[in-house]
């Protein structure tokens, strides 16, 4: 099992690691590159030295080139040797030193030079091979590496010395810096933790004028509203079921009750409670299916969709419904032409019978109502019911579409409803991509507005 460890602790341990592995990578690039190019220098001081020194071997004899000469030809500390073809020593100068160099001479007119090592020191050797009138034999240049080594050494001290001193300061800044960056968090988490304890009316009161962790700060109280909004609506709408199924199984309980009783040898009372709990049960099925209606998440491509004439449906319902009630006057002000709109069909039906049954239900006196449709010029669709019934107080427009929420409510059972219509029919025209809005004059009329957007091609 993985042990949790802390932000600031994680993050000076990368900012050390971050550090360390980008000076190595510096520091190893430089010195290879200072030691490519101080060796060339050096090759290049005994391969100028060993053409100096073939010069005053081929073009003078042996016997006039004095020590001089030889002297200018080389740099400090360097020394020559001259041999003869069998490799057998002829001269070397300095006189006084030792050159014990164990080299293959090679038949070779171009100079060769190669690193060998005596006795735990690093030497340059060139050679050459001279064919001239006044000489027949090799001549090799000695230079030591000395110098060389201890430039590379002296950069490696200095490297790690640099590079330890550079990340005991990182380490040290990280510290502090790591101390503030996570001081907004701890206070956040503290913050958390006391919402925890409260419940979703709590929120996050702090500014750390940091963008992503104010943002951070932004989006979990927004968050923390859809939650508590999205909660209150559940809450609400569990308390209301329970409401709405207990009267009608209480009914239904009460006349179960009075058939045990008496029910059995009087059929008037049987009859009776009979119908009554049917009617009830009726009216719990009805409720179960809305509910489950409200509750499904399907989305249009499981639906059966076709371009449907928006007009002829609504010239179909209405039909119906004036036969059904003809005491009302159903006014059509429908748009010239066909008005096509893909959706499902029983959908469109049954959002036309929502709202229309609505209308019927508000307006008792003057028993008028309009239905009207547009083809906007940007191709949206717009679609109107008004009727001339009691009105919505504007303070509870926003609330029609609530579930189980009733304006009338000293009506709205016996007129038959379960106050989950108007959600229903919302739902629908949005899972088309629509809008539904109510607007009213209270005492006077009430009008849905429905507006489709142009179909997609």
């Amino acid at each position: 099992m993985n042990r949790a460890t802390s932000l600031r602790s994680q993050w000076l341990k990368l900012s050390i690691l971050i550090i360390t592995i980008t000076y190595l990578i510096f520091s190893s690039l430089l010195i290879y590159a200072t030691s490519v190019y101080l060796k060339d220098q050096e090759y290049r001081s005994v391969s100028r030295s060993l053409s100096d020194v073939s010069t005053l071997y081929e073009n003078q004899p042996f016997n006039s080139i004095t020590e001089r000469d030889i002297y200018t030809s080389l740099y400090d500390n360097q020394q020559m040797g001259l041999y003869t073809l069998s490799g057998e020593e002829v001269y070397r100068w300095p006189i006084r030193t030792q050159l014990n160099i164990d080299t293959d001479f090679e038949a070779n007119v171009n100079p060769v030079i190669e690193t060998i090592s005596i006795d735990g020191d690093d030497f340059l050797v060139g050679t050459r091979m001279l064919q001239s009138d006044y000489w027949h034999g090799y001549v090799s240049v000695v230079h030591p590496l000395n110098e060389y080594n201890t430039i590379i050494r002296m950069m490696l001290f200095i490297a790690t010395i640099i590079g330890f001193l550079s990340i005991t300061f990182t380490s040290i800044i990280s510290y502090f810096f790591s101390i503030q960056m996570v001081k907004p968090i701890g206070r956040f988490t503290g913050q958390l933790k006391k919402i925890e304890n409260q419940g979703f009316a709590e929120r996050l009161d702090l500014k750390t004028n940091i963008i992503e962790t104010d943002y951070m700060i932004e989006s979990f109280n927004n968050m923390m509203g859809a939650l508590e909004e999205s909660y209150n609506q559940q809450k609400q709408f569990v308390e209301d079921a329970s409401h709405e199924l207990r009267t009608p199984l209480q009914i239904i309980q009460g006349h179960l009750q009075l058939i045990n009783r008496w029910g059995r040898n009087s059929p008037e009372v049987l009859d009776e409670s009979l119908g009554i709990s049917i009617e009830e049960l009726k009216r719990i099925n009805k409720l179960v299916e809305e509910l489950l209606l409200l509750t499904k998440n399907e989305g249009t491509d499981y639906m059966q969709i076709e371009s449907i004439n928006l007009n002829d449906e609504i010239m179909s319902r209405i039909e119906s419904l004036d036969k059904v009630h003809p005491d009302y006057t159903f006014d059509a002000k429908l748009h010239k032409g066909k008005i096509m709109y893909p959706i499902n069909n029983y959908h469109f039906e049954q959002m036309l019978i929502i709202f229309l049954d609505n209308a019927i239900k508000f307006d008792t006196e003057h028993k008028h109502i309009t239905v009207a449709s547009e083809l906007n010029s940007d191709g949206s669709i717009e679609i109107s019911i008004t009727d001339s019934g009691i009105g919505i107080p504007q303070a509870e427009i926003e609330q029609v579409f609530n579930r189980f929420y009733r304006v009338d409510k000293s009506r709205s059972r016996d007129q038959g409803g379960n106050g989950l219509g108007l959600s229903i029919a919302q739902k629908i025209v949005e899972l088309y991509r629509g809008k539904v809005w109510i607007t009213s004059v209270e005492g006077n009329s009430t009008t849905v507005h429905i507006k489709f957007p142009k179909p997609k091609n």
